[in-house]
């Protein structure tokens, strides 16, 4: 009889154990210094609102409810041609969908820097259209869409990570596909940037990997879009975060040994001079990482101590203006940004 009850009682504490893991499991936790907030394809979706999906979880515990994304495209013929497609795209890019503010959220409160990864595309691709390589045309033609998103919401700073310098260990077909899309979607992008008044800088760490054809391309972009001044659109090519912060040291250090500065004087803002984002005028008020993923991947780690952390289940060529629009009102309804005060 002991026994029995003992076996009653290891059961019913290991379920418990279980659902408790479940439930934080399928939070994500807000802190003073990141807040995060996972968004779905029709709601964001905060730690307050989990607890509103109980029983979704088979396993009895709460969890938030994670919604595949819905591609709301017309082209679900996979045989339809690249060149139609593009054109399909230059069309809609050239249109001013998307150029009307929605998010009606006074400019105070409207965040002023939005970082996002943009990942999902390799994912995407291969879930529509059987190839890696389509998705990240897609989703090259995506970050054109979205800078025009931001520009009518009013953000003025875009940082887009686009090439991490650990993506050269990729397979080599890939990264040449990928070398080949940059080349070209960097004409496409100076024209719309031109058109709309989108300075462009290009940020990397690790430039002399960067094919001379991109440099060249990348170059171009960067030098005609100069004097543009509507919003600033950062664009990470052959990036590392902590490469980054390894360069900033380093001309510390020269500095210092040149006797151009004292050491009693380093601070944070000796560092964040030096950082390749030190033009932006402030860090990251939002991070957006698409396709579910929930990491940082190296990329602004010194800047995002303080910033908001958005994680959307839609991979990055399937983002559509509503949910950025679903980020600026969130940000701007439901935080109080304290910086640990």
């Amino acid at each position: 009889g002991i026994l029995q009850t003992l076996n009653g009682w290891l059961s019913t504490t290991c379920l418990s154990i279980v659902n408790v893991f479940t439930f934080f499991g399928g939070l994500f936790i807000t802190r003073d210094s990141h807040a995060t907030h996972s968004v779905t394809n029709s709601h964001v979706t905060t730690k307050d609102s989990c607890a509103e999906t109980q029983n979704d979880n088979p396993s009895g515990g709460t969890s938030c409810k994670i919604i595949s994304y819905e591609d709301k495209g017309n082209d679900n013929n996979k045989e339809t041609s690249l060149e139609k497609r593009e054109e399909s795209v230059r069309t809609n890019l050239k249109s001013e969908t998307g150029t009307t503010r929605e998010s009606n959220v006074p400019l105070s409160q409207v965040p002023k820097h939005i970082a996002v990864i943009m990942d999902g595309n390799r994912r995407y691709g291969k879930a529509k259209y059987g190839s890696a390589s389509r998705g990240h045309w897609d989703g090259s033609s995506k970050l054109v869409e979205f800078a025009k998103w931001c520009l009518a919401e009013k953000v003025d700073v875009l940082t887009v990570f686009a090439f991490s310098s650990e993506n050269w260990s990729r397979d080599p077909k890939e990264v040449a596909s990928l070398m080949q899309i940059f080349s070209k979607y960097c004409d496409e992008l100076r024209v719309e940037a031109l058109k709309r008044n989108i300075k462009i800088v290009a940020l990397s760490t690790d430039q002399e990997k960067i094919p001379v054809h991109v440099q060249k391309g990348v170059t171009r972009m960067v030098e005609e879009t100069r004097d543009c001044s509507a919003m600033t659109m950062n664009i990470c090519l052959s990036y590392g975060s902590r490469g980054e912060m390894v360069a900033a040291t380093k001309s510390v250090v020269d500095d210092v040994l040149e006797k151009k500065l004292d050491p009693k004087c380093i601070d944070e803002r000796t560092i964040q001079e030096r950082l390749l984002t030190h033009h932006c005028g402030g860090d990251p008020d939002v991070l957006i990482r698409t396709s579910g993923e929930v990491r940082i991947s190296n990329f602004l780690l010194w800047q995002l101590a303080y910033t908001e952390l958005f994680f959307v289940e839609k991979p990055w060529p399937a983002i559509e203006k509503e949910d950025l629009v679903q980020v600026i009102r969130t940000y701007a309804k439901g935080r109080q940004r304290r910086y640990g005060k």
